[in-house]
């Protein structure tokens, strides 16, 4: 008998995440909450905020309840779980033995929601003769995207880039007016092959976490470095320290060729950016469709990413929902 998961209000398996619930449906009967109905002990609520948890007092010191952070590096709710509660959070609380760690989760989440991006990629972007240099994507003006900004400008490398800055009111799409982060002026995983097709690389910028010695078990990977993998591209990764590290341990492939990659363990950002442009300067064309193609294969590889969600997410799930 499958174990009983009941979604309040938004989670990752319902909404716009409902992509995932073929594979958890094989193993959990997943359902949204109903208030009119009476739910037993043997029900597991899913929630993400104190709002939703509220709704849920009656059944509180009987049934067990998993708050979904999983999207973030925090929580939208309190963190201070007692031992009938499982948070599942992108990344950190390490050592939190009441708290599951889903560091792969924007990998699981961009295989299944961008199907259709796959089947619109004829060929891979290194078949392509290329007019510019890099690729970078960019939204909320924080403050190492501005000294990134700002350093590729005075050295003269946006000249030869495809880019975008929407706080700064520039679009790939188009100019972009009264930019507001919560209402994205063009879709957020937006996708034209003459964007890859057209450039040497991708200079990713990620989100920068504000921890001063964050360690390989507190990075942030997030859809921004997804894209380049996905799309078939090479990429130079300016995120949280052993970012490379991390992709790496996953399988994916880095690329020493094109880039020294030192910068990975540099903890100051602003050195970390410094080296980072230093490299796109140096940047010189080397063959690299090998590891384009491992990466491309890996991170659509629906195999793969089912065994993945399955032992790092539904086992440890399904494990805390029977355990006395």
């Amino acid at each position: 008998m499958k174990s009983r998961l009941v979604c309040v209000d938004e989670t990752f398996l319902n909404s716009i995440s409902a992509h995932h619930l073929p594979l958890f449906k094989r193993f959990f009967d997943v359902s949204d909450y109903d208030a009119t109905l009476a739910y037993d002990d043997d029900t597991t609520f899913m929630y993400r905020t104190d709002e939703s948890r509220g709704k849920l007092k009656k059944y509180e010191g009987t049934c067990k309840f998993i708050a979904d952070g999983v999207w973030e590096t925090n929580f939208f709710c309190k963190d201070n779980f007692d031992n009938k509660t499982l948070g599942i959070i992108n990344n950190g609380y390490t050592n939190n033995e009441r708290v599951l760690a889903v560091p792969k989760w924007f990998w699981f989440e961009e295989h299944f929601s961008q199907q259709d991006k796959k089947a619109s990629i004829k060929d891979m972007p290194f078949t392509h003769d290329k007019t510019k240099l890099l690729l970078l994507q960019m939204g909320d003006a924080k403050k190492p995207r501005v000294r990134l900004y700002n350093v590729l400008k005075e050295k003269g490398l946006l000249t030869n880039a495809i880019y975008s800055f929407l706080e700064y009111g520039i679009g790939l799409e188009g100019p972009v007016k009264n930019y507001d982060p919560l209402i994205p002026p063009f879709p957020q995983r937006a996708y034209r092959p003459e964007w890859y097709n057209n450039t040497q690389f991708t200079l990713i910028a990620e989100c920068f976490q504000d921890i001063v010695d964050a360690d390989e078990d507190s990075v942030f990977i997030t859809e921004k470095t997804m894209k380049p993998i996905m799309y078939g591209h090479p990429f130079i990764l300016l995120g949280d320290p052993h970012s490379l590290k991390n992709l790496q341990s996953w399988g994916f492939k880095t690329f020493s060729e094109l880039f020294d990659q030192s910068y990975d363990t540099e903890k100051d950002i602003n050195k970390r950016i410094d080296i980072v442009v230093d490299e796109v300067l140096r940047y010189r064309y080397k063959n690299v469709e090998n590891k384009i193609l491992d990466n491309f294969q890996r991170f659509w590889n629906t195999e793969l990413v089912e065994s993945l969600m399955i032992k790092e997410m539904i086992e440890p799930m399904l494990e805390f929902i029977s355990k006395k």
